[in-house]
């Protein structure tokens, strides 16, 4: 926000002077020059008469003596010096002429019936008027740069603390209120951000009760079930009727996994973005990672580590990174016909994971949506069940590393994750 400012500042400030500036030099141009000093009139004029009534022969005696009296350095010029300017012919109408540069005012006068022209310079004192002007069109300018600075300051304030607000608001069930005053041209805009955030604390707040709610009401028949049905081991059952109390198990199982599943997206979703980044071994959280997810059921599936980082040590939250691998090679586990390639790399200023598999991959119809939450795009492609919401997980984990996961195929025929985080090391 403080960019934000100053640039704002900066752009009206300049625009402002250049604007300015730009007005000022076309009215110069526009506008006729202004008339001479009537004083300055009247020493001409004398100097004039002065010179026509000496001798010719006296003349430069009596212009040292002028100079000296009248604190002006006065010559006498041959108008051929001016006959490639502009001004030759006012000189020559008799008009009296003024030139100005950064320094000097020079008049000329052509005198009656003669080509000579009194060229009468102002002392440099007369320059203390240029130099004045541009104090008082600083101090202008520095005036309004200051009554700028005192409009645009407090809104760029109340931005910030609407930005800063608006990014902490639903992080671990703040209560976030915008305290700005009323004179404030953000007010209304504070008061419906207060309102919202309100209703936003709400909303959140009756999802957290609920979610615990359906944790506590559904956990129960649950256990209840699970606990009845280990009373029935060890008694002897027809074999349809043990067929279906297995088929009972499952069902209870795959309920408690769906209630884990979605209280632990829950959890996440609520989550603060703090990340706590150490460095560690990618190849042993993903070896413990596979020994874990590992089970006879997937004895037959070559997984493959193809470790490039030299032994570097890897940035991130490990914690929630485990969660993201964790996903993915469970994904790969349920998919995969023969074989599993994970990939670790460490880029010039990137982290780089890839999983990927042999089986059936994803319809390029459907990959836009595999990230979403309670999206099964597989359960279409094979009888493996699911939930939806490991890859949207693993979405909101990588980004939150401020990184990215996409979807690929995989040159075993499959599926291919890449997820890609920077190394905040950089």
């Amino acid at each position: 926000m403080n960019r934000a400012f100053v640039s704002l500042y900066l752009i009206i400030v300049l625009s402002i002077i250049l604007l300015g500036l730009a007005l000022n030099k076309f009215w110069d141009e526009l506008s006729p020059p202004a008339d001479i000093d009537p004083a300055i009139v009247d020493v001409v004029r004398l100097i004039e008469k002065f010179v026509e009534d000496s001798p010719n022969q006296h003349n430069a005696t009596h212009l040292n003596s002028l100079t000296e009296n009248l604190n002006y350095q006065v010559k006498l010029v041959s108008i051929s010096n001016f006959s490639k300017t502009d001004i030759v012919k006012k000189i020559k109408e008799g008009d009296i002429v003024s030139i100005s540069d950064e320094r000097t005012h020079y008049f000329y006068k052509r005198l009656k019936k003669s080509d000579d022209v009194i060229m009468l310079v102002s002392p440099a004192e007369e320059n203390n008027r240029s130099n004045l002007y541009i104090i008082f069109i600083m101090l202008f300018y520095a005036a309004i740069a200051g009554v700028i600075f005192l409009w645009v300051w407090p809104l760029a304030r109340d931005l910030a603390r609407l930005g800063l607000h608006t990014q902490q608001m639903g992080k671990d069930g703040q209560q976030l209120t915008i305290d700005i005053s009323p004179r404030s041209v953000l007010y209304p805009f504070a008061n419906t951000f207060n309102a919202m955030a309100k209703r936003l604390n709400e909303i959140l707040r009756s999802q957290k009760e609920m979610t615990l709610a359906i944790s506590h009401e559904l956990r129960t028949p649950l256990a209840r079930m699970k606990f009845a049905l280990a009373m029935t081991e060890g008694h002897q059952l027809p074999e349809s009727v043990q067929s279906q109390l297995s088929n009972v198990n499952k069902d209870i199982l795959e309920m408690e996994s769906l209630i884990n599943s979605f209280l632990a997206y829950a959890g996440f979703d609520q989550q603060s973005q703090q990340l706590n980044q150490r460095e560690g071994y990618m190849h042993d959280l993903i070896q413990e990672v596979i020994l874990r997810l590992s089970s006879a059921e997937y004895s037959h599936i070559d997984i493959e580590i193809n470790d490039e980082t030299d032994g570097r040590f890897i940035t991130c939250e490990w914690s929630l990174m485990q969660t993201a691998i964790q996903n993915l090679i469970h994904n790969a586990f349920g998919y995969a016909k023969n074989k599993i390639v994970i990939s670790i790399k460490i880029l010039p200023e990137h982290f780089l994971i890839e999983v990927e598999d042999d089986g059936p991959g994803v319809p390029d119809e459907q990959q836009s949506r595999i990230f979403e939450s309670f999206v099964r795009v597989y359960s279409e492609l094979t009888n493996r069940s699911g939930f939806g919401l490991g890859l949207a997980l693993v979405k909101r984990i990588v980004e939150w590393h401020a990184g990215q996961v996409s979807y690929s195929h995989s040159n075993l025929g499959g599926a291919k994750f890449t997820i890609r985080w920077p190394n905040p090391r950089i």
